[in-house]
């Protein structure tokens, strides 16, 4: 009994029963948004509250006491190619108005948390914006102009007793420190992103691990352009900065580039990106590793067959190189048979789900396997791609390899990776 009489007094002192508690003046309180990128995409999924120095009575925080409002916007288009986008007919699609849902509430190193609900299909959640036109195909993920109203719905009580009522937020930064392991740049009109591993000072030689997007996290006709889309769309770059993969990899650096338009267009300025990466950084020559998804892995193939002997190891992902993306996406650059034999001597791993609906199973993963299969090339084939309950789409077989959940003889995609190299 005991038990229910603290908690029923300190129910009461909550509700505003308390004679000690003051009415509070007005009070501005700055909020920052964090984010973290989930197997479908980055996605804000915290609202944290910087109280200057208020301390808080946690034991009245209910996840009801604050209203919040997610807006996505399209980010404004200015210059040439507001007129490029209509004569595109590019759509929006990811624009948003919506409520969050609040599943959790505390304060953490003094500042207030909310934990928001953020599953699979929760809605207003993200941070890019589909732009693109469905009859050609063409567009890429743009970032959207994200803004939270935020309102409180019943005092806050702090733990002298007072009560702030009267409180309005100010939006901050959006925050994801996995992006931030990052450093952007450009060269040779290719924008990329790129990781150092934390040992990279310790002189010792590290591996150098290169993914290449997919077509949706391209910049569009090299004007539509973030150099952020190919670490946000999936976990398909940043998951090799994380900390699982780095023990793997012994620390391994990440290039992650950022086409301007095709894969197709670029291979060139690629490659010349590559070579200054390499030679500028600690780079083991005989440890560099590409890893790509669909017209990515289609820029993987194409990218080991021109440089023999530059690449210890490739892994492929529902690789667009059959007739309907390669007419899309490849400019007409088919890659032949013949080329693809040139790879006996290549470690090649490659991933798809039989069910994929944007690239044909049996003319790109299953037709590079059946060349290959007899010189130590490997395929991973799912009947579809469905992950901790949620189930996504044929092609996002991606999903997978960010999960470092492929198996083959007992071992997992990173892990056989990290073995290869040159020597």
């Amino acid at each position: 009994m005991k038990r229910i009489g603290t908690v029923l007094l300190a129910s009461a002192v909550c509700l505003g029963f308390s004679f000690s508690a003051a009415a509070s003046q007005e009070r501005e309180i700055n909020f920052d948004l964090h984010s973290t990128i989930y197997s479908y995409g980055e996605s804000i999924d915290k609202v944290i509250f910087d109280m200057g120095g208020l301390e808080i009575d946690e034991s009245c925080l209910t996840t009801d006491m604050f209203q919040v409002e997610a807006e996505g916007k399209a980010a404004t288009i200015v210059g040439p190619a507001v007129q490029m986008v209509s004569d595109d007919g590019l759509t929006h699609l990811g624009p948003y108005k919506e409520q969050r849902q609040v599943q959790d509430i505390y304060v953490e190193n003094g500042k207030l948390v909310l934990d928001l609900v953020t599953e699979k299909n929760t809605a207003g959640k993200s941070t890019l914006d589909f732009t693109a036109n469905f009859e050609t195909l063409k567009g890429c993920n743009l970032s959207l102009d994200v803004n939270y109203d935020i309102t409180i719905t019943k005092p806050l009580r702090l733990t002298d007793g007072k009560e702030l009522t009267a409180l309005t937020f100010k939006q901050g930064e959006i925050l994801n420190e996995e992006i931030r392991k990052f450093n952007p740049g450009q060269l040779f009109g290719v924008k990329y992103q790129f990781y150092k591993p934390e040992n990279a000072g310790d002189g010792q030689k590290h591996p150098l691990i290169v993914w290449f997007h997919g077509g949706g996290e391209s910049g569009y006709r090299g004007t539509l352009y973030n150099n952020t889309s190919q670490l946000k769309a999936n976990r398909g770059a940043v998951a090799f900065a994380g900390s699982e993969a780095q023990e793997i990899f012994g620390g391994a650096y990440v290039l992650a580039p950022q086409v301007p338009n095709e894969w197709s267009d670029s291979l060139e300025e690629v490659k010349d990106l590559l070579d200054v990466i390499v030679r500028d950084n600690n780079i083991d020559t005989d440890r560099i590793y590409v890893y790509g998804c669909s017209a990515g892995g289609y820029m993987t193939l194409d990218m080991v067959v021109k440089n023999p002997g530059f690449f210890a190891a490739a892994v492929a992902v529902c690789p667009a190189i059959d007739e309907a993306n390669i007419s899309t996406y490849g400019e007409g650059r088919r890659i032949t048979d013949e080329e693809l034999l040139s790879l006996k001597g290549l470690p090649l791993w490659l991933v798809q789900a039989k069910n994929d609906q944007t690239v044909k199973f049996e003319e790109s993963a299953l037709r590079v396997y059946n060349l290959l299969k007899d010189n130590n090339a490997i395929l991973t084939a799912y009947d579809s791609v469905v992950v901790d309950g949620d189930e996504y789409s044929g092609h996002e077989a991606w999903v997978y390899t960010a999960l470092n959940m492929p198996v083959h003889n007992g071992e997992h995609v990173w892990q056989w990776t990290a073995k290869q190299s040159l020597k």
